[in-house]
């Protein structure tokens, strides 16, 4: 039986090798088949920048320029592949690697899963250029600005941000561009105020905006809000306080520069006021001798919580017209008097033939004052009430005769006249 075994095995040895490596392939084959090797993608790799804490060290930073994701193929197993997924691999950028005269850093790509059973894994991006230079942090002031008209009849207020100042810090040169940081905000057809959140924008000196995700902000949103006011036309009243020098007075009406001011504030507030006194906490006449121009400033004399619309406007001329007083002697013919009737069976004469008597006024009135323009008459009942008197009698009277002058005219003192009474023929 031995023997017989022997023989068995060692015969037809070629053959039987032969078929052992057949059945080796054919497995393999199999194998191969239902699990073969294919070439897979995954996207979006995030790429983690690491050894950076030597730079910032030097007081330098670092700028990876393109994307910061990268994409990644892997051979392996589609049993292997089918259960890996882009959180499996992590894509690095070691900066100890800085290549410093061709600005690039090797991508490094790995897996955390099946490291073993994967033939290959690398990144399509095989390096990535990267700035390095020295940092500078920065302060900038935060200007608010508005754009867009806000609706008919309102105008914009007070504009306010909850932070004024930004600090900024990255590259030197992207840094030292920024020429102007921005918080935005549109009003256009509103009639309330708006209160908000906005993001913060820089510009260089040019007015292009800089964008770039790789400079650090303390703040990168800030909030800002616009007072939306209601606006109102107001009339313009003046008034002084005060007497001018001997001799002279204020002749006529004052006049400013404009008679009405446009104003803006809430509705309740506008509502209070209808005109604007410009008054004597302005217009002093005090001592003065000619006409004066008196500049007031309109933002004082609003009422409070009112404002100017118009702010490069603000200064209102008043003129106050002031004119010497002068004198000058009236004439009048007795038959310029109108006597009037003084009872039944009873006549008047004047005893005078001419009565004289002085003015004053302004100059211009006085220079241009006619006999003429002088109107007089006796007023026998205002008389005879002043003097508790019943009726008028016969007699000689000494009574104040009532004068009728020009604007800005005034007697110096009561004119006088004597009437004779007697009785009618």
């Amino acid at each position: 039986m031995k023997d017989f075994f022997k023989k068995w095995i060692v015969q037809n040895l070629g053959l039987k090798a032969l078929s052992l490596v057949v059945a080796v392939v054919l497995w393999l084959l199999v194998v191969n088949v239902s699990d073969p090797v294919v070439e897979t993608t995954f996207q979006d790799i995030p790429l983690r920048v690491i050894n950076s804490d030597s730079l910032a060290s030097e007081g330098k930073v670092y700028e990876m320029m393109g994307n910061n994701v990268v994409t990644i193929v892997v051979d392996a197993k589609r049993s292997i592949v089918g259960s890996l997924s882009s959180e499996n691999f992590r894509a690095e950028a070691d900066l100890s690697l800085y290549n410093a005269e061709t600005g690039m850093v090797p991508v490094r790509v790995e897996s955390n899963r099946y490291n073993d059973k994967i033939e290959s894994i690398k990144s399509r991006t095989e390096s990535v250029e990267v700035f390095i230079e020295d940092g500078l942090r920065k302060q900038f002031v935060i200007t608010p600005e508005v754009s867009g008209e806000p609706a008919e009849g309102y105008i914009i207020g007070d504009v306010n941000t909850a932070e004024n100042v930004v600090r900024i810090s990255g590259r030197e040169s992207v840094v030292e561009k920024i020429a102007k940081v921005t918080a935005e905000v549109s009003v256009d057809g509103l009639g309330s105020d708006v209160n908000t959140s906005v993001d913060l924008k820089l510009y260089d000196k040019d007015g292009e905006q800089i964008r770039n995700n790789n400079l650090v902000k303390n703040i990168s949103t800030v909030a800002i809000s616009v007072k939306i006011l209601a606006t109102k036309e107001l009339e313009l009243r003046y008034s002084y306080a005060g007497k001018p020098a001997d001799g002279y007075t204020v002749f006529g009406q004052l006049s400013g520069s404009k008679d009405t001011v446009l104003v803006a504030g809430r509705n309740n507030d506008l509502a209070r006021v209808n005109h604007l006194d410009i008054g004597s906490n302005y217009l002093d006449v005090t001592g003065m001798s000619e006409t004066a121009k008196v500049t007031v400033d309109l933002e004082k004399a609003l009422p409070e919580n009112l404002e100017l619309v118009d702010k490069e406007d603000t200064q209102l001329e008043v003129t106050i017209p002031i004119q010497q007083v002068v004198e000058k002697e009236v004439t009048l013919a007795k038959n310029a008097i109108k006597v009037g009737k003084v009872g039944e069976g009873l006549r008047t004469e004047l005893m005078a033939e001419y009565i004289s008597f002085k003015v004053s006024g302004v100059e211009s009135a006085i220079s241009q004052l006619k006999n003429t323009d002088v109107k007089a008459e006796i007023d026998w009942d205002a008389y005879m009430d002043e003097n508790n008197i019943a009726e008028i009698s016969a007699g000689t009277y000494r009574i104040p005769l009532q004068l009728e002058l020009p604007e800005g005219i005034t007697p110096v003192k009561d004119v006088m006249i004597s009437v004779r009474v007697v009785k009618a023929k």
